[in-house]
């Protein structure tokens, strides 16, 4: 017993003077002058790991890495967001990655450049906003229901006296239509849409561009709707235009007729006002949401 006594003591006082010599050459590659200590050092802190790892993907927490085990550490929180990733990825819907993907754009589109963007961030974006039954029947003779991919109520803004008419706006896998009531008004192919431009601020206005050389076309489009966020983005995804979407500050110049143009002037304020200016121009004061 007395023998069995002495050699733990002594085992105990050689690990002792193991951990104490490895701590004092922790710094240096593995050696046998700290090779006990440092494998030890590592074990504690992959056990560590193991109990502490992130459980989710927004998760960014990690624990901190002894410094042998630093490029390790990085190493492995690379692989596991990798798998969580992957995980996360399997169990999505597929109506959800629509979402995911057109929430996406937007940010891509809109993040810290137009005022009204982080109030969209957390409301899903819709199907559409107007029901089929809310179409007029003759103009889904025209448009059949199957290909309308997305629906909006618009006020659209007349080239010359700029007068506020209510409108329906039906994106289309080829085209934007404007319809009023029972009839299609302007018909806009993506081929033919060279650009769209939105302010800065909170108003909802957009204009878009078509080339004045065609004669089937009446000039710019100057609309605004109540959710511009969402409208641009499909309207982006739709007509693959996400690089011809503009975000103006100041003014935007659209194209009355072939030779002429209108001018939107935009400036802050405290509540949403546009009307026509003294100058000609259509003035449009928006309240600013958001301080850039």
């Amino acid at each position: 017993m007395g023998r069995k006594v002495a050699t733990r003591r002594k085992n105990a006082a050689e690990t002792i003077r193991r951990f104490i010599k490895g701590f004092i050459h922790r710094h240096r590659p593995r050696c046998p002058d700290n090779e006990y200590f440092v494998d030890y050092v590592r074990c504690a802190f992959l056990m560590k790991l193991k109990r502490n790892l992130p459980k989710n993907v927004l998760d960014k927490s990690w624990p901190v890495p002894p410094p042998a085990l630093s490029e390790a550490s990085e190493l492995l929180r690379e692989l596991h967001m990798r798998n969580m990733v992957q995980i996360y990825c399997r169990r999505i819907s597929a109506e959800w990655k629509q979402q995911l993907e057109q929430k996406v754009v937007a940010s891509t589109l809109f993040k810290d450049k137009k005022d009204n963007y982080p109030q969209s961030v957390p409301k899903l974006f819709v199907n559409s906003r107007i029901l089929t039954s809310e179409i007029n029947p003759k103009v889904l003779q025209i448009i059949e229901s199957d290909n309308i991919k997305y629906a909006v109520a618009v006020t659209k803004y007349d080239r010359n006296g700029y007068r506020a008419r209510p409108r329906q706006l039906l994106i289309t896998p080829s085209s934007a239509v404007l319809v009023e009531e029972a009839k299609v008004k302007q018909t806009i192919d993506y081929t033919n849409l060279r650009g769209i431009s939105v302010s800065s601020l909170s108003d909802g206005l957009f204009v878009l561009h078509v080339p004045c050389e065609d004669n089937r076309q009446k000039g710019d489009l100057v609309l605004r709707s109540d959710h511009v966020i969402e409208t641009l983005t499909k309207l982006a995804i739709a007509s693959d235009k996400v690089n011809s979407v503009n975000i103006n500050q100041g003014s935007i110049k659209f194209t009355i007729k072939q030779g002429k143009e209108g001018i939107i002037d935009f400036t802050s304020g405290s509540e949403l006002i546009i009307s026509k200016a003294k100058n000609g121009h259509l003035s449009v004061v928006a309240p600013r949401l958001n301080s850039r």
